[in-house]
């Protein structure tokens, strides 16, 4: 449908929402998909990829409709999602998804510059629904390139030293550790997904700063750079997300209770 040779050359899109409510603009820089138009954060590189798998590799699919009476119904008109795209200062992609087809198992769409509605081979609709493109992983990191962990809970202090024989847990005592058992829990954490990115809170607000953490862990690479994962305080009396951040960072994430608990939480003995 979309009729992309090479995806690759792609380096800017545009999804509107319906009737305009929203729009995210993505580009790509530095080889990176960014979203200009909200902080310039990174775009979500599983939802990008999402994206371009569709612009390069869906089918057309069966024709549907030829007539713009239907626009409406079929929602391909200002209901729809309109998506734009650009090889450089050349327009690319000029369309508007619809509403999902028959059993939900489809998608109705049009080329704006056509009457001709098709019929997607599979549901892409929720694809292009997503209003929040950013990337809300809240540490990014190489698993294999951390050299050293220290990791509090509470009064609970140990450290992991990572030498030519392997993990070494050195405090508050020596124990061997291992890949197999660090390696999970490092894998956890640069897949940690934030609930939101709270633009709007600064990190005394958030408890993040100016006072003893509950839960900081922080990493050491090769490189010989450091940065801390820390925890704040809850959300609201009522809520079930907490604040967090990191010392090398600005920003203030939030998480759900389950992940604190489930995933930050560490006892002498988890390694």
């Amino acid at each position: 449908f979309f009729r992309i040779d090479n995806v690759d050359k792609i380096d800017r899109i545009t999804v509107i929402g319906v009737n305009g409510l929203y729009e995210n603009n993505l580009e790509k820089l530095d080889g990176y998909w960014v979203v200009t138009n909200k902080g310039d954060y990174r775009v979500n590189p599983d939802y990008i990829k999402d994206l371009l798998d569709i612009f390069g590799t869906m089918p057309r699919g069966e024709l549907a409709s030829r007539n713009p009476e239907k626009f409406e119904e079929l929602q391909v008109d200002d209901l729809g999602v309109r998506i734009q795209a650009w090889e450089k200062d050349k327009q690319v992609i000029d369309a508007v998804i619809g509403k999902e087809g028959p059993g939900f198992m489809t998608t109705y769409m049009r080329n704006t510059d056509s009457d001709n509605v098709y019929l997607s081979v599979k549901n892409i609709r929720p694809v292009f629904n997503r209003t929040d493109w950013r990337d809300k992983r809240v540490w990014i990191f190489d698993p294999l390139k951390v050299t050293s962990i220290d990791w509090r809970y509470n009064e609970t202090e140990f450290s992991l030293l990572k030498t030519g024989d392997g993990w070494q847990q050195i405090s508050p005592f020596n124990s061997p550790s291992s890949d197999e058992t660090v390696g999970p829990v490092l894998a956890q954490l640069t897949d940690m997904f934030a609930a939101d990115i709270r633009e709007d809170v600064a990190k005394e607000q958030a408890g993040l700063v100016g006072k003893k953490l509950n839960i900081r862990i922080e990493l050491g690479f090769e490189t010989g750079e450091k940065d801390a994962l820390i925890v704040g305080d809850k959300v609201s009396e009522e809520s079930e997300e907490y604040y967090i951040g990191r010392e090398n960072s600005p920003l203030v994430w939030t998480v759900d209770s389950w992940t604190v608990e489930n995933t930050l939480k560490k006892e002498i003995g988890s390694f």
